[in-house]
């Protein structure tokens, strides 16, 4: 049996005394930057990790897990929040939230502080690109990811489809005889055609890279102008980034927004501007967030089965903190078309429910990590 890494094999090795080690590991008192660094390398070079029952009996906290993710500016951050709250609390865990900006570099900002905080392990929810092929995961505490951007097989992570159900989402507009499809929260920047078909990462990215294979497939030709940028996915930005767009556009006949939150505020800029949805227009969004369901009109949306990714996110946290040392492992949770009254197709494949299965694909973009349903 391999024997543990303790505090005092990291002190040897970075030349530190006991306490220093210690103090990083709790991310309290005060040194040189250096030191801190030093530190922390000889921690990841020996694979040290956290003792968290000696940790409970120290501070006499027990069964809680760590929720990080941005700021709850948009309605999918609290929902998801409240169903790892739920799952957590089924397995017996509390939760401690610790919420980051999206900017100035999102979990790379909490990721070592919350060494001090009492939980047992953290799930992170990550919106953006991590750097160095994701070292700043190489911590001495169980991590699980959620989100669209790679790990790079550092630790276990769970995301949903993003590329198929957009796709579909667009083929389905289409055969309504929708032939102007806007897209609302396409990334800043001016990308070009090459930048979405090289993505392998990321929400909106792959999401994109559904949309113009939609296209494709359909022989239309890709619109630049009806790509609406976002700087961020969440209200605000929506109204004021479609009121840009329709100042000097007509109407399209369609907008699917890359998440509830822009699908919801379309919804209400256009209604001000005197448009009826959808018989002016038709609206998707992309989560199936409460509010989705009690909108007016309805949202027809993805729902990414929040349920199940959240099951598997939590099950696989809860495994490593208790002593499961596996390979790190990944799930993808499957996605479907929930139709309500913002778009009505002219033909669906669906339940009574109004759903529409999304099948086969992982998707594919994200297949440098192999993907495997728990």
């Amino acid at each position: 049996m391999t024997r543990r890494v303790t505090i005092k094999d990291v002190a040897r090795e970075a030349g530190v005394s006991i306490k220093t080690v210690s103090n990083v590991v709790n991310h309290t008192g005060s040194m040189r930057q250096q030191t801190r660094e030093r530190v922390e390398k000889s921690m990841r070079e020996l694979g040290y990790k956290v003792n968290v029952s000696a940790r409970s009996l120290k501070t006499g906290v027990s069964n809680l897990i760590g929720l990080g993710i941005f700021d709850f500016s948009q309605p999918f951050a609290p929902y998801f929040a409240d169903k790892v709250i739920e799952v957590a609390r089924r397995n017996g865990y509390g939760v401690i939230i610790s919420t980051y900006e999206s900017e100035e570099n999102g979990i790379s900002r909490i990721i070592t502080r919350n060494l001090q905080l009492p939980a047992a392990g953290w799930i992170y929810f990550n919106d953006q690109a991590l750097d160095k092929e994701a070292e700043i995961l190489e911590q001495p505490y169980p991590i699980v990811v959620a989100g669209d951007f790679l790990t790079y097989d550092k630790v276990d992570s769970v995301t949903m489809q993003n590329y198929e159900p957009i796709k579909l989402l667009t083929k389905r507009l289409h055969d309504s005889g929708c032939r102007s499809i806007a897209v609302l929260g396409s990334p800043v920047g001016n990308p070009d055609r090459s930048d979405f078909e090289a993505a392998k990462e990321g929400t909106v990215w792959l999401r994109m890279k559904g949309y113009i294979d939609a296209l494709d497939e359909l022989g239309e030709t890709l619109d630049y102008s009806m790509l609406i940028p976002c700087r961020k996915l969440r209200e605000r930005d929506g109204i004021e980034a479609l009121r840009s767009f329709l100042a000097v556009h007509e109407c399209p006949d369609a907008i699917v927004c890359m998440n509830d939150a822009l699908a919801l505020a379309a919804i209400h800029e256009l209604q001000r501007k005197g448009l009826q949805v959808p018989r002016d227009v038709q609206v998707t969004g992309f989560d199936n967030v409460p509010e989705a369901e009690y909108s007016t009109p309805a949202l027809t949306t993805i729902d990414p089965d929040l349920d199940r990714y959240v099951e598997d996110v939590v099950g696989m946290l809860i495994e490593r903190i208790n002593g499961y040392d596996g390979k790190a492992r990944r799930a993808v949770a499957e996605c479907s078309i929930v139709e309500r009254d913002s778009a009505q197709f002219v033909y669906r494949r669906s339940s009574p429910m109004g759903r529409t299965s999304v099948a086969g694909s992982s998707d594919a973009p994200t297949a440098a990590v192999p993907a495997v349903t728990r």
